[in-house]
């Protein structure tokens, strides 16, 4: 069995003339943290989006397990252990904290159609199932006591809570968190790297992309940095800082960890 849980090989996407990524080789190994950083256009959410089968592939290979999962809709991969957050919570409005968390359930629901519709035996206790399940990963992020409040209700940073909650009720392997830090204080930061840390303990891989670079150099163990779609390092934070295109392109100065 393969140290990596996921490994891209030659990974390129183009929009019409637009090359977005230029052959991105990448090996993200299990139960850690890892980071993509890389000045805004550099090809960041791009990676996300094609790991996560949002976008197809102009040419590469995408191995999630071993598994080539080009050809995988974006569902498919987050059924076989796949899950992301976007930049933007993206949370459904109509629905409590409490449901939008049961929706990362529902994908791996064992009643079918007819039982939900009739409201049949079965699909009340697996309702009650999953209602206890999303309960758990509620509290595991700290917004256990806001289960009945409207999503949008809740300010950004618990919106983002929130996000990651529902990822996590997906039952994943791998974590893809687009930028949890953005606009979040920074008390809000702490607590989410403290978070992050749990989520590694629970056997999850995670992979990030963010721009606050204190927050990246304190939990991420590699980082990979890209400019204009192509990556141009990698290493470990210490690594990283002191890493000449790296400081010229992004950084501009050290950062310190």
């Amino acid at each position: 069995m393969s140290e990596y849980i996921l490994q891209t090989k030659g990974l390129s996407k183009i929009f019409g003339g637009l090359v977005a990524l230029d052959k991105i080789d990448m090996e993200i190994e299990k139960g850690r943290i890892s980071a993509i950083i890389g000045p805004n256009g550099a090809g960041k959410t791009t990676l996300f989006n094609l790991i996560a089968g949002v976008y197809s592939a102009t040419s590469g290979e995408i191995l999630f397990q071993g598994m080539r999962v080009n050809s995988m809709p974006a569902h498919r991969r987050a059924s076989i252990g796949v899950a992301r957050t976007f930049q933007h919570a993206l949370l459904f409005g109509n629905m409590t904290v409490l449901e939008n968390v049961m929706t990362g359930q529902h994908p791996r629901s064992q009643y079918g159609f007819l039982e939900a519709a009739f409201r049949l035996p079965k699909s009340y206790r697996e309702e009650r199932k999953i209602s206890l399940e999303a309960i758990k990963y509620l509290n595991l992020v700290g917004l256990g006591m806001d289960k009945d409040k409207e999503a949008l209700s809740l300010p950004l940073g618990r919106q983002k809570l929130l996000a990651i909650a529902r990822a996590l009720a997906t039952e994943p392997k791998l974590l893809l968190l687009d930028e949890p830090g953005a606009g979040l204080t920074t008390l809000e930061k702490r607590a989410l790297s403290d978070l992050i840390r749990r989520i590694i303990d629970m056997g999850i891989t995670v992979l990030l992309v963010e721009h606050d670079m204190p927050l990246v150099m304190g939990l991420a163990e590699k980082i990979i940095v890209l400019d204009s779609g192509q990556k141009i390092a990698e290493g470990d934070a210490n690594q990283i800082q002191k890493d000449e295109r790296v400081i010229a392109v992004y950084l501009g100065e050290e950062v310190e960890g």
